[in-house]
């Protein structure tokens, strides 16, 4: 029987100089049985037959996993994303006692290209008991300029921290063997837009007993809040992780389509900014994310003076003009408020 539970999510969605363009939210749905959630597993979404890459600090896998001696065993990196779920009991199963406060398990992958990240989803559970293990908890990250920087998309709990999830019947415990977490912008279709590689950390989640709890000792750094809780250190199984979008929009800063990028198109960003999920074109959103804001103007910026497919001019040439504008926004302002002081 399938449970679902809407979550608040631990987000980073305002960056700075950037309004607030998202609202992500996380939908868990909860399975009895192992296999009762495998009709939620895409099978040709963005990451399918991607491998990831281990990264720097990544603890590895359980010995009871074959993949503890070669990450390319089919129930190590491969499973997170060949569609197929679990293939055997120990499908997936990270490495318990990471140091405290680390993850266990840190991949990146890169994308194919520039995507519009429309949902990610994560499958995790446990065939042979009904136990914590089900639980995840994952730190994501994007990078839109081919992994040189990355933003956090945000922190994710699975589950209310303290649920418990075991065998034994603890009144309010549950005794399920899969659950999947769903990631998405509840405000607008697009979670991320341009993104060519994510970063996503996997924490441990369990004491033995079946109780969710966060990874840290005290405060968590990402919710601020101390659980009260000793900190989490049996890993996890991670079945699938999916990636649901499309290649990204070419951007353009066209914005009054007579096919030149010049300050006109400036003044339609400026008279657009702040729109959030009902931006277009003309009205400046650059990216297609149908946000009026900060990337926006990069976008203008970098495509200044382009002329059909003519070259972007020297930045030195594009500087002068951004000074010149807001000198010209600086002064248009200041007459407004000496007209409204004389007046």
């Amino acid at each position: 029987m399938r449970r679902k539970l809407l979550l608040w999510s631990w987000a980073a969605i305002a960056l700075c100089g950037t309004p607030a363009s998202a609202t992500i939210t996380t939908e868990a749905t909860r399975g009895a049985s192992a296999a009762e959630l495998d009709g939620l597993i895409a099978t040709n979404d963005i990451l399918a037959g991607l491998i990831a890459t281990e990264l720097p600090g990544d603890h590895g896998w359980h010995p009871g996993n074959p993949a503890s001696g070669n990450s390319a065993n089919p129930n190590g990196l491969a499973a997170f994303t060949d569609g197929d779920g679990y293939l055997s009991g120990v499908t997936g199963l990270l490495n318990d006692f990471p140091p405290t406060g680390t993850p266990t398990k840190k991949l990146q992958y890169n994308l194919p290209g520039p995507t519009d990240i429309q949902q990610i989803g994560i499958l995790s559970g446990n065939l042979n008991n009904a136990d914590g293990r089900i639980f995840s908890t994952s730190v994501i990250r994007y990078s839109t300029n081919g992994g040189s920087s990355f933003a956090l998309l945000g922190y994710f709990e699975s589950a209310p921290l303290g649920s418990i999830n075991n065998e034994t019947g603890v009144p309010g415990a549950t005794e399920d063997h899969a659950l999947h977490l769903k990631i998405f912008n509840d405000n607008a279709e697009v979670l991320a837009a341009g993104v060519t590689n994510l970063q996503i950390d996997f924490y441990a989640v369990d004491n033995t007993g079946g109780q969710y709890r966060d990874p840290f000792d005290g405060v968590n750094p990402f919710t601020s809040i101390d659980d009260g809780l000793t900190p989490a250190f049996v890993a996890p199984l991670i079945w699938e992780i999916d990636v649901i979008g499309n290649a990204a929009t070419a951007n353009s800063a066209d914005f009054d389509g007579n096919d030149v990028v010049d300050g006109k198109d400036f003044l339609v960003w400026q008279r657009g900014f702040g729109a959030v999920g009902t931006g277009s074109l003309a009205t400046g959103d650059a990216n297609g994310d149908h946000d009026v804001d900060g990337d926006d103007l990069t976008v203008w910026k970098n495509q200044f003076g382009t002329v059909g497919i003519a070259a972007i001019p020297e930045p030195s040439a594009l500087t002068l003009v951004c000074i010149g504008m807001l000198a010209s926004i600086s002064q248009q302002s200041r007459r407004t408020r000496a007209a409204v002081c004389e007046n």
